[in-house]
């Protein structure tokens, strides 16, 4: 029965016996509860990937995890071992194990994909000049790194984000603007031309806007940041984006209930940048955006018998 059975899955007898030996010590604790595994329960515990084939990469993962000691993936300053690995497990066991000292592949590569997460932003964290401790629990590790996330990394996030977008700086200022909104472009090209001669804004706005499209009448919509207007004007408050004090923009236009047209035509007035008014945070937080630039570019290297290392979706994925 069992020479069949060794026929049938197509597996090599030696490496099949020493599977069981790796699985007679690791998975049991006597002899009398090795023999109490049929062949189904133990070509379970090998097809690790549940798609009723043993592979040879479903005996390497097998052999790779009862070496408790193995060095599973290595990172910019550190390893992680299998032993730690099946410890964070039993510790913080996720939905579904059942044996922590036996998890599935797919829960162990969850569970090894979360500690180099955890580790990387420690390090980049630590790299950027926020002390981290780590030889410490994961619990504490991750502790540290949420503390400094939500405080002085944030800052500092912040300041490398405008460095690499000086844009950011400007979105952040509040604009103080007044809105010419018109029925028809025609009208509006009118109003712009007057702007464009000298006449004050508010008084160009309180003659030609239509009843209702701005809060006042003069067309003072009052001051914001450049998200808020864009939130507000959609697509037609991109000029904004290269306004200063005094500039008007060309006309653009945008749906709007207000018209009798189904279209109001906009001309934009910045009459003031409130610079010391810039608050950055409007647009973060930046701590969780600017930590994840920083830990793609880190090398990590994962044991092939668990798999490999995609540092695109900062993952570990089976080995291909």
């Amino acid at each position: 029965m069992v020479l069949n059975w060794i026929k049938k899955r197509q597996v090599p007898t030696a490496t099949l016996i020493s599977m069981l030996v790796v699985l007679a010590a690791g998975c049991s604790a006597s002899p009398e509860q090795t023999s109490l595994l049929n062949r189904d329960e133990i070509f379970d515990r090998i097809d690790q990937d549940d798609d009723g084939i043993a592979l040879r990469a479903d005996y390497e993962t097998v052999v790779a995890l009862s070496n408790r000691t193995m060095v599973v993936a290595s990172y910019p300053g550190g390893d992680i071992t299998i032993e730690a690995v099946l410890d964070s497990l039993t510790e913080s066991p996720p939905s579904g194990l059942i044996d922590a000292e036996n998890p599935s592949v797919e829960q162990f590569r969850a569970r090894l994909t979360s500690m180099v997460r955890l580790r990387l932003a420690a390090v980049a964290i630590d790299e950027a000049g926020f002390e981290i401790e780590f030889e410490v629990d994961d619990e504490i590790l991750n502790s540290q790194v949420q503390t400094h996330l939500s405080g002085g990394f944030e800052e500092w996030a912040q300041r490398e984000a405008v460095k690499a977008d000086p844009r950011l700086d400007k979105f952040a200022t509040p604009h103080c603007i007044t809105v010419i909104a018109t029925g028809t472009e025609i009208e509006a090209v009118a109003a712009r031309e007057r702007l464009d001669a000298g006449e004050l804004a508010p008084v160009v706005a309180s003659e030609v806007n239509i009843a209702g499209s701005t809060p006042s009448p003069n067309g003072d919509v009052g001051c914001a940041d450049l998200l808020t207007w864009a939130n507000a004007f959609g697509e037609s408050a991109a000029p904004l984006g290269a306004m200063n004090a005094g500039d008007m923009s060309e006309v653009v236009s945008m749906a709007s209930d207000y018209s009798p047209t189904g279209r109001l035509w906009l001309v934009f007035f910045v009459r003031e940048l409130r610079h010391e008014e810039k608050n950055l945070s409007v647009l973060g937080p930046f701590a969780q955006r600017v930590l994840a630039d920083l830990v793609v570019g880190y090398e990590v290297v994962v044991d092939d018998g668990i798999g490999s290392w995609d540092p695109a979706g900062l993952s570990v994925t089976p080995a291909r």
